[in-house]
């Protein structure tokens, strides 16, 4: 015979039962809210690698709709140099570790790369076995450029450090020759530091660069090897006047030559000679600097070793130009390349 406590247990575990499948939808639902709302690329797979499930960040992500990408195989979007990152992560995920900040590289549906943090856990059935995986992925492609701009930057600064004392040792070396006192040193020392303030600020971006516009190749070219050379060096061939956007770039690259040859090359010898040769060909504008005598010092290294001369690749390149750089024991070559539309100034 039931007494009525008996009864009323047995009533709370009836609604008990009929309540929990409601609380489990519910929660269900919540859960895929939560997924579908996410700012975050959130993507369930099998753990042979089939894309089960693919939320709404995924499809902005990766470019796929979520109908093009389930059931299609994960490596989709995994760029085949890093096709041997899946293998571990799944055998991994078998092991039940969850996976943080995995920072990686994964392709668009436009073929292009982005740079990613996973977070891959292991999905679970009832029982507790292992049967998929769910994987949060943030683009943090922004991130990796500031790092980059910073990278760039200190590298840039050391670069430039180290530069100023070798530029000034070169220099002293220079303005000593044909001087007899102090007093006339200090004086020379004073007029190629002037004139090398002003090379440098041509040499450095300025957001006001456009104002400067207009300046021609000629110019620039005097402009950039006066610190380093007692008498002027003439432009030989075609003259141009430049664009605001070529000017800090072509700054840059003479200033660079310039210290160079002052450590290593003809501008820090007595015998040393400098030739700048510009020509128009088809739609390009080349230049071409020379130097050549006996160098006692080997030059810096080479364009695929030198900073300097990766920024120089890089300054110019971002307009399309090209820049080449040879040494051997008796020369200095550089070769510079530049469309003509993006170099020369318009009116």
């Amino acid at each position: 015979m039931c007494t009525q406590d008996q009864r009323e247990g047995d009533t709370a575990m009836n609604k008990q039962r009929k309540s929990t499948p409601k609380l489990q939808g519910a929660l269900e639902s919540h859960l895929a809210a939560i997924v579908e709302g996410s700012h975050d690329a959130i993507i369930t797979k099998t753990l042979d690698g089939r894309i089960m499930s693919w939320n709404p960040s995924a499809e902005r992500l990766f470019g796929y709709a979520a109908g093009e990408a389930i059931g299609r195989p994960i490596t989709m979007i995994i760029p085949e140099d890093h096709l041997h990152e899946e293998v571990d992560i799944i055998r991994r995920l078998k092991l039940g570790e969850r996976i943080e900040h995995f920072e990686t590289v994964r392709r668009r549906k436009n073929g292009n790369l982005v740079d990613l943090s996973l977070t891959i856990s292991p999905v679970k059935d009832a029982a507790g076995n292992i049967v998929a995986a769910s994987k949060i992925a943030r683009d943090i492609s922004l991130r990796k450029q500031v790092e980059e701009q910073q990278r760039i930057l200190l590298a840039e600064m050391r670069h430039r450090v180290g530069n100023s004392f070798a530029i000034a040792s070169g220099l002293i070396s220079v303005c000593a020759r044909g001087v007899d006192t102090a007093q006339e040193l200090a004086r020379v020392m004073k007029d190629r530091l002037v004139a090398l303030s002003s090379a440098q600020s041509l040499a450095v971006s300025d957001p006001l660069a456009s104002l400067r516009a207009g300046i021609p190749l000629s110019e620039l070219v005097g402009v950039i090897v006066k610190p380093f050379r007692a008498e002027p060096l003439a432009l030989e061939g075609v003259d141009v006047l430049l664009s605001d956007r070529a000017l800090t770039p072509l700054a840059f690259v003479f200033y660079e030559l310039c210290t160079n040859s002052v450590k290593y090359g003809a501008l820090g010898q007595d015998n040393g000679t400098v030739t700048v040769h510009s020509r128009i060909n088809g739609e390009s504008l080349e230049v071409s600097w020379r130097e050549s005598g006996r160098f006692e010092l080997a030059p810096d290294p080479g364009p695929e070793d030198g900073f300097g001369t990766r920024m120089c690749v890089r300054m110019l390149s971002a307009l399309g130009g090209t820049f080449r750089r040879e040494v051997t024991p008796d020369t200095v070559s550089a070769e510079i390349t530049m469309n003509l539309s993006a170099m020369v100034h318009c009116d």
